[in-house]
């Protein structure tokens, strides 16, 4: 039986979730909670800031961190004692190395696929959706914390190297 045919969905999404549980513990003194994981299609439930990960290896996907501004206000602050009220490149920046410190620990449960990152790719405003391709395997997160609500969006594609 083949690596890909034993890793089920919440198999290749829960690593991401602990991640994102000591993540927001160690740099942010903060607990983050899962609630209902769904099966998706695409991405959906996209928030004013997200950022993107392309996942490559022995398969193909991405992660994605998606949370309103004002989460992305009090992760700053709470990351680097910064305060705002707009979405600069301070919270552009902060947005995108949560997508790359969770991302990073969280393929590590994943070694036997052999998953490098990319470069966070991050997104701002309201009128946009990220598409992954029809192949993947696709789930969405919503997450609580006490800065606020954030998802996380995962999709792999198991047959397909990268």
């Amino acid at each position: 039986m083949s690596t890909a045919t034993t890793f089920k969905g919440v198999d290749l999404i829960n690593p991401f979730l602990k991640s994102a549980a000591s993540v927001f513990n160690s740099m942010l003194g903060s607990q983050c909670f899962s609630g209902d994981i769904e099966p998706v299609a695409q991405g959906h439930h996209m928030h004013a800031v997200t950022s993107v990960i392309g996942l490559t290896g022995d398969m193909m996907g991405a992660i994605s961190i998606s949370m309103p501004e004002g989460t992305a206000f009090q992760v700053l602050e709470r990351m680097t004692g910064i305060q705002t009220n707009e979405l600069d490149d301070f919270v552009r920046d902060v947005v995108g190395e949560m997508a790359n410190m969770i991302g990073g620990q969280g393929k590590r449960d994943l070694a036997p696929f052999k998953l490098r990152l990319g470069l966070p790719q991050v997104i701002v405003g309201m009128d946009y959706a990220v598409y992954s391709p029809r192949w993947a395997r696709h789930f969405w997160a919503p997450m609580t914390s006490d800065l606020g609500p954030f998802s996380l969006d995962i999709g792999f594609d198991l047959h397909r190297k990268g």
